[in-house]
């Protein structure tokens, strides 16, 4: 192999590491770029999902208000004024 010939190959082993790691267009940036568009196309999906599923359950609560209102007693001990509430502790003896 020539010296001219050796020189020619490190040159373009420069030349194809400068296109890998260089700036925001190198090849491994892109690469990067390519996984986060991926994970965040995944997050979208994902919040599309909530979203849907929070529609869905506003709708119902929209259509029933006495549903409201069982979550509101059953979720955060509400209790309407003058109301005495029981609770009986569940007991495993047969």
């Amino acid at each position: 192999m020539t010296p001219q010939r050796k020189w020619g190959i490190v040159v373009w082993g420069f030349v194809i590491l400068y296109l890998v790691f260089s700036g925001n267009r190198g090849l491994w940036n892109l690469y990067k770029l390519h996984q986060e568009k991926i994970t965040l196309t995944e997050e979208i999906f994902q919040l599309r999902a909530d979203i849907n599923r929070h529609q869905t359950e506003y709708q119902t609560l929209e259509k029933n208000p006495g549903l409201v209102e069982k979550q509101a007693r059953e979720e955060l001990n509400l209790v309407k004024p003058g109301e005495v509430v029981y609770k009986f502790k569940n007991s495993s003896n047969h």
